[in-house]
């Protein structure tokens, strides 16, 4: 407590309260001196004013003097002068010896110095003695003019007399008057110095203050502005070492803790660039992948950078959903061994997030951690998932005494983040692939992808068949019953194709009714002979599936004529053209004669005449007969 007024007094606040304190004295002493010189100046002016009456009193005292003594005379010539009414006499003396004894009376009521007092008092004995003898000189006069004479003389002393008494009383008055304006002058110059030389001292011991006190918070706040310039130009190490209890103190202190804030901040980053290489590294490396093979292999290496002795393993689900797999384990310390079935049977998975596991055995522990050979277990699980659908599940599991760390976890949780987001991917492309390559309405290859297979196969030293076909009288189908029909018939024939072929062969749409198969590692009679066998499966699957019946035609060209896919369409095409001619519901093979035609027909001829139900498309390559339709219908 004792200490409070000395901090008070050192603290920025304190100062500054002092120097309120002080330019509140300093106005007050300016104004009480101010104050003083305004009193002075209204009673040196209450003084001249009273001074100024008591002339102007003296003056009209004279004045009525002289009044007196023309009344007396123009008394002397009542009757002798025509106008002078007795009345008009004794009135006129009556009144200014009354105004003449009021205006010594007011003179003698101001308070005035002693001596000019005196000479009041002596006047007023005088004057009252004169105007006496005035009025009853005037009544001698306005009765007996000649005793009125008689008397004059001595009245005309009295007057003189009086006369010299009052000009001595305004004399005195006068000097009185100058006096008292020599001496406010010299009280207002005084006052006017005092107040100046205040004013002055005032100013000065306020600046000199003023100064010290700038002075020392501009020298503290250089301090704290030299340490904000080198915390901004990166030297966190540096402190005010800020002290007292102040605001400059406070904001000392503040920077001092935004710099360790800095510094703590910027170890953060740090921090957090290490982790977010690692799952740059993650990315890039899952980037180069587009197999899921290839993305477990990854998962497998990064594994190893998370924890060099700790068992892991990715589980990962199959395309229905069902059950999980293992997809790959820790190159060096293997896999856990986790029991989970499905990905819902995981807690993680449900849960959507990352789970954690101090010990195996507690009561909240996962069931699938307990009773493994290895003994209990600390466990983290990291959902993998793509889009909000489960993929998988990572988990690792590590000793009792060495459970994962914060940073192992959050890199164990990018893994679990990437891997899903990669595994995603590759099975959305791959889906995607296969909806391209595929027909909707039968779900067989389409004409574009069984080309490239055929031109893959034709470059391999393998034998093979080709075989067009398509459906007979389909455009009677799809006119007579609806295109509803005519699409059922399609899919009943692309499932009798697809069951009667082997997992080796190829076969797709290639357009229309039209389909094409190859059948590998064989010729064209066994061809011949594998169609009449699905003849048959096709009059079966139309009384299974009560469809509307239809019968197919096909023709058959195998690599022994040519090793070029064009070749071998158009020869198996010419062979469909026969087998349609000869009554349809049949199978022809391609003559070599037709081929050796097609060879030796000139090219700008072959350009003008095309073979019988084949055509180019504009690169060149063998497309469907144009006579598909119309001319086999």
């Amino acid at each position: 407590m004792n200490d409070l007024p000395r901090r008070l007094l050192l603290s920025l606040r304190g100062k500054l309260m002092l120097l309120n304190g002080l330019v509140v004295a300093a106005l007050i002493a300016l104004s009480w001196q101010a104050w003083g010189a305004l009193q002075v100046q209204q009673w040196a002016q209450s003084r001249h004013v009273e001074l100024a009456e008591a002339l102007h009193l003296s003056k009209q005292a004279s004045v009525l003097h002289d009044a007196l003594r023309a009344d007396v005379l123009s008394s002397l010539l009542v009757g002798q002068v025509p106008g002078l009414d007795a009345f008009d006499a004794r009135q006129r003396v009556r009144i200014d010896s009354q105004a003449y004894h009021e205006s010594i009376a007011a003179l003698a009521a101001i308070n005035l110095p002693s001596e000019i007092g005196t000479l009041i008092k002596r006047a007023a004995v005088i004057t009252q003695a004169y105007a006496g003898m005035a009025q009853e000189l005037v009544q001698v006069a306005l009765s007996n003019r000649a005793e009125a004479m008689a008397s004059v003389a001595a009245f005309e002393q009295q007057f003189k007399q009086t006369n010299d008494v009052l000009d001595s009383l305004g004399n005195a008055m006068g000097e009185l008057l100058r006096q008292d304006r020599r001496l406010s002058t010299q009280e207002a110059e005084a006052s006017r110095a005092g107040l100046l030389w205040m004013c002055a001292l005032t100013i000065a011991a306020t600046s000199l203050f003023v100064m010290t006190i700038t002075l020392a918070i501009r020298k503290r706040l250089r301090r704290l502005g030299d340490v904000a310039q080198a915390i901004a130009d990166g030297d966190l190490n540096l402190r005010t070492g800020a002290q007292g209890g102040d605001e400059l103190g406070d904001l000392g202190r503040a920077i001092d803790k935004m710099a360790s804030g800095l510094n703590q901040m910027i170890d953060s980053m740090r921090e957090d660039a290490v982790r977010a290489s690692f799952g740059k590294h993650l990315a890039d490396a899952l980037d180069m992948t587009d197999r899921e093979e290839q993305v477990a292999r990854v998962a497998a290496r990064a594994m190893r950078e998370i924890a060099a002795e700790v068992p892991m393993e990715l589980l990962v689900a199959d395309s229905s959903q069902a059950s999980l797999s293992r997809a790959c384990e820790h190159p060096a310390s293997g896999a856990p061994g986790c029991s989970v079935g499905s990905p819902y049977d995981c807690v993680a998975v449900r849960r959507g997030n990352v789970v954690s596991f101090d010990h195996s055995e507690a009561l909240n522990a996962c069931t699938h951690l307990r009773d493994r050979p290895c003994g209990p277990v600390a466990a983290v699980c990291v959902p993998v998932t793509f889009m909000g659908r489960a993929i998988g599940v990572l988990h690792a599991a590590s000793a009792i005494d060495a459970p994962l760390q914060a940073e192992q976890m959050q890199q164990l949780g990018t893994l679990g983040t990437q891997i899903g987001m990669r595994i995603g991917t590759v099975r959305a492309f791959a889906k995607s692939q296969v909806e391209a390559s595929t027909d909707g309405l039968t779900g067989l290859s389409n004409r574009r992808t069984l080309e490239q297979q055929m031109r893959l196969l034709a470059t391999s030293d393998r034998e093979f068949a080709v075989v067009m076909c398509d459906l007979d009288h389909f455009k009677m189908l799809n006119d007579g019953q609806g295109h509803a029909a005519g699409d059922a018939a399609l899919r009943v024939f692309s499932d009798v194709l697809r069951s009667s072929l082997r997992e080796s062969d190829l076969v797709g749409r290639w357009g229309g009714e039209e389909f094409t198969f190859v059948l590998v590692n064989s010729h064209a009679r066994a061809a011949h002979e594998m169609i009449d066998r699905l003849r048959a499966r096709l009059a079966q699957a139309l009384k299974v599936a009560k469809s509307a019946p239809f019968t197919s035609s096909f023709g058959i060209a195998d690599s022994s004529l040519s090793r070029q896919v064009d070749q071998l369409v158009r020869l198996a095409d010419v062979a469909l053209y026969q087998a349609k001619a000869q009554g349809r519901d049949r199978a022809c093979i391609a003559d070599g004669t037709v081929l050796q035609e097609m060879l030796d027909m000139p090219q700008a001829e072959e350009a003008l005449t095309p073979t019988v139900g084949v055509s180019h498309d504009p690169i060149g390559r063998a497309a469907a007969p144009q006579d598909s339709v119309a001319n086999r219908a």
